[in-house]
């Protein structure tokens, strides 16, 4: 099963980006903005007739008692019993975004794949708390493995995107460790960032690279990991570039090539293949961060992909 983009794909990609060079770039490092937008997705959140369920689906906002503080989950639920579970984590630079805005992908995964989709409402870190950020996708993942039973579930896929792909990675590692009686069978990870001090691509970014500054997207790393050392910011559990990465289960990794953090990615799926074998990296040619949220072909396609690997990781 391969991705196929073609010229007009692309050239539709191209046009858009034409456009978008004169357009301002959000600068992920700055507060007063995360707080803004954060401020309007919520209220966002709360208008009706946004519902996207359905007679096949139960959609449920749960918040659950762990530690000592709760995790608020987002639960869309199939009316038929699940194939699994797709714990997934919504993108925003660890800072902004609600698993609400993400229904619309959400859903559809839910009913063309039939699984349970446990979206996590994680702690933003605005406060720089990036630890706060990584304790909720851990929980979240030993929540998913411990009631999977009672959905009948027998599989867990993980997913996330942009910052999401990171908490993705990290709820991952934690359930390795944790070795849940129920099978963890894949991962979709999309335009993550896995290397916390910033990888050489991001480093050496332009600030004009498209949609969001290079150079603000890694200050943003800084400043969600003060007074840290470039050598801590590395620390696994931080960084799962650098953890082991043996004993995980098939992973694809979904990369735009204009993407400032484009060799996270590759580095990333790089190191997953030594370890497993198993791991399916999309470069996606005039592809930003984010081009998936854009109104382009090669989005739907990349989702219409991820949909038929999530099937065939169902059905192994």
């Amino acid at each position: 099963m391969t991705l196929h983009l073609d010229k007009q794909d692309i050239r539709q990609a191209e046009r858009l980006n034409r456009f978008l060079r004169f357009m301002p770039r959000y600068r992920t490092e700055r507060r007063y903005n995360a707080r803004l937008i954060q401020a309007l997705l919520r209220v966002w959140d709360r208008l009706p007739g946004r519902d996207s369920s359905g007679p096949d689906l139960r959609i449920e906002d749960r918040q659950v008692a762990m530690g000592v503080r709760p995790v608020r989950l987002r639960l869309i639920v199939p009316r038929d019993r699940p194939r699994g579970i797709y714990l997934t984590f919504h993108g925003g630079a660890w800072v902004m975004g609600t698993p609400r805005l993400d229904d619309p992908i959400n859903t559809r995964i839910a009913r063309e794949c039939q699984v349970v989709v446990v979206s996590v409402d994680h702690h933003l870190a605005q406060d720089d708390r990036l630890d706060l950020a990584i304790a909720d996708a851990r929980r979240a993942a030993e929540w998913t493995a411990g009631t999977a039973a009672a959905f009948g579930a027998e599989r867990i896929i993980v997913g996330g995107q942009s910052s999401g792909a990171h908490l993705a990675a990290c709820a991952l590692l934690h359930l390795r460790a944790l070795q849940p009686a129920i099978r963890l069978a894949g991962a979709v990870l999309f335009y993550g960032a896995y290397d916390m001090a910033g990888s050489p691509g991001l480093r050496q970014s332009s600030p004009k690279t498209l949609l969001i500054d290079g150079q603000a997207a890694y200050r943003n790393l800084l400043r969600l990991t003060p007074g840290l050392t470039d050598q801590e910011r590395r620390a696994p559990r931080l960084s799962p570039l650098y953890a082991d990465l043996g004993e995980l289960p098939p992973a694809l990794f979904i990369a735009g090539e204009l993407d400032p953090v484009f060799d996270d990615r590759v580095r990333m799926a790089e190191r997953w293949n030594e370890a497993n074998g198993n791991a399916e990296l999309v470069r996606v040619p005039q592809g930003l961060h984010g081009f998936d949220r854009l109104p382009l072909s090669m989005g739907v396609k990349v989702h219409c992909h991820v949909r038929e690997k999530l099937r065939e990781w169902l059905e192994d």
